[in-house]
């Protein structure tokens, strides 16, 4: 494929008006230039030859685009269609270690990445939107082996990663306060084996992913709306996610509408799980939140990855 370089300053938007499911794109290209990518539409597995690709590593979804990171002298941060070959470059922090924070696959305008520090094991937030040159940063004080964050108009929502449940921490993006802090929600006796917090028109939803034997019938999900009563802000469970098709990625994630996409039902969970009885490779898995049935997808490469919707 052929790079085709824009500027973050001068990028024009690149949004397909017609909807297209997700492809799962690997995480770690190592020093390889080919890949093999799942397309979701068809359920099978392609290979792609991308030269751009070799030693980078994916770093979360940032709309139609992944955030791509490349280590070493010259390390650079880009937002990057591997489907493409579109690249926009951005100003690399200095600590380069970065995960995209933003899951809205429509919000382009704003890019949100979470990082850490090595020496003080911390996590930090920034964001740049289009048109600046670097990035607003703030530094946060939690362990960033435990932290999972959003970002959404204005503000980062921060949870810990934690087989307990942890409270919550709404910063303010603009000046890195806490502006509350959020009791976590009552999920009973279960211990939490995953956790992932998003946005979806307008709403903030924490995932957390219940397993007990490790076996794909035995895993359940429970899903919390972030809401506000009487001025105070509270996790509320919720049943059903209706028409919605819910991508969980590398702690955050994002919905589609399944009535944009037929043949396919809403109401239930993309996800990846490890499994333990074929040599630890995962599996990629369809959760219906109706029933808590959960099945693997066919044809799957077995690569542990990041979503992205192509822009063909």
């Amino acid at each position: 494929m052929r790079a085709v370089c824009k500027t973050w300053h001068s990028s024009v938007s690149l949004l397909d008006p017609s909807p297209c499911l997700p492809w799962l794109v690997p995480w770690n290209m190592r020093e390889k230039e080919e890949t093999l990518c799942y397309s979701l539409s068809s359920r099978k597995t392609y290979k792609i030859h991308c030269p751009q690709l070799r030693g980078a590593c994916l770093q979360g979804m940032a709309g139609r685009f992944v955030l791509c990171y490349r280590r070493g002298p010259s390390k650079s941060l880009s937002l990057f269609n591997p489907l493409t070959g579109i690249e926009i470059p951005l100003p690399c922090p200095e600590d380069g270690c970065t995960f995209a924070v933003v899951s809205n696959p429509l919000q382009e305008d704003v890019v949100a990445v979470a990082g850490y520090t090595p020496d003080a094991d911390e996590i930090w937030v920034a964001l740049i939107r289009r048109g600046d040159q670097t990035w607003a940063r703030h530094d946060l004080d939690i362990n960033y082996q435990e932290g999972v964050c959003v970002y959404c108009d204005g503000f980062y929502y921060v949870n810990q990663y934690n087989q307990y449940e942890m409270p919550t921490q709404i910063v303010d993006a603009t000046t890195g306060e806490v502006v509350t802090t959020v009791p976590p929600p009552d999920t009973g006796s279960y211990l939490i084996a995953y956790q992932n917090i998003l946005e979806t028109s307008g709403q903030i939803l924490l995932i957390y992913r219940h397993e007990t034997t490790g076996k794909l019938e035995d895993i359940a999900f429970g899903i919390y709306r972030l809401d506000q009563v009487r001025g105070h802000y509270q996790w509320a469970e919720v049943r059903s996610i209706g028409d919605r098709m819910l991508f969980l990625d590398n702690f955050v994630g994002f919905t589609l509408k399944s009535t944009d996409f037929p043949g396919y039902r809403g109401n239930c969970i993309y996800f990846q799980l490890q499994d333990d009885l074929e040599h630890r490779k995962p599996l990629l898995c369809w959760h219906d939140l109706e029933n808590g049935t959960t099945k693997a997808m066919p044809n799957f490469c077995g690569k542990w990855g990041t979503w992205i919707i192509p822009n063909f």
